[in-house]
């Protein structure tokens, strides 16, 4: 159960890193254009990957807790949320959920 909270837990933080990526990537394409954007995009994408790349490999903390293969499902359930949350933006802005909307706008 303790594991389960934990890996709860660092889903969560990874989720809310991820979406205030997403909302100052959205910032950047407003006030610096579209190149501005996937500028501000690679660098977060890099750091994301570079964050799971440094807990699995530099930290030793996780292995009592979570195991390997929980923390790259946790990652790639996150660049999944921002690949869906993005593609609802950018093809379906009707089905854009509305809190999340107010979030990014707000």
């Amino acid at each position: 159960m303790k594991n389960s909270a934990i890996g709860f837990i660092i889903f969560i933080v990874v989720s809310c890193i991820a979406l205030f990526a997403m909302k100052y990537i959205l910032w950047a394409m407003f006030k610096w254009g579209g190149n501005g954007a996937l500028g501000l995009a690679l660098i977060f994408t890099c750091l994301y990957a570079g964050s799971f790349i440094a807990i699995t490999k530099k930290c030793t903390w996780h292995e009592q807790y979570v195991s390997k293969k929980t923390l790259k499902w946790i990652w790639i359930f996150g660049f999944l949320q921002l690949g869906m949350l993005g593609g609802l933006y950018h093809l379906l802005p009707q089905f854009f959920p509305a809190p999340i909307a107010d979030f990014f706008f707000a």
